[in-house]
């Protein structure tokens, strides 16, 4: 997978969003294994995009997909085309 570097930013940003919302809900209510689960996933996928020659699981794809789709949902006028490039090379 070869992101540019806009994609490599834009993607690294969006999961330390996620990192932080996740380790907030957690506090919450400890013990949730959702979070627990989805802060491993943006753990492995930190690491991942580290290492450019890393292969990105079904799993991992999906939830990148996910949070991207969301974000872009959000966004308004035109400023979505880096996220929907992303969201393209992991759906190949």
């Amino acid at each position: 997978m070869i992101l540019s570097l806009e994609e490599m930013n834009i993607l690294s940003e969006r999961l330390e969003k996620e990192e932080a919302r996740l380790h907030e809900a957690n506090m919450r209510e400890p013990g949730r294994k959702e979070a627990d689960h989805s802060l491993n996933l943006i753990s492995s996928l930190q690491h991942k995009l580290r290492d450019v020659d890393a292969d990105l699981t079904e799993q991992e794809r999906a939830y990148i997909i996910d949070l991207l789709r969301e974000e872009a949902f959000h966004i308004h006028g035109s400023g979505t085309g880096v996220y929907h490039s992303i969201i393209n090379k992991m759906e190949l």
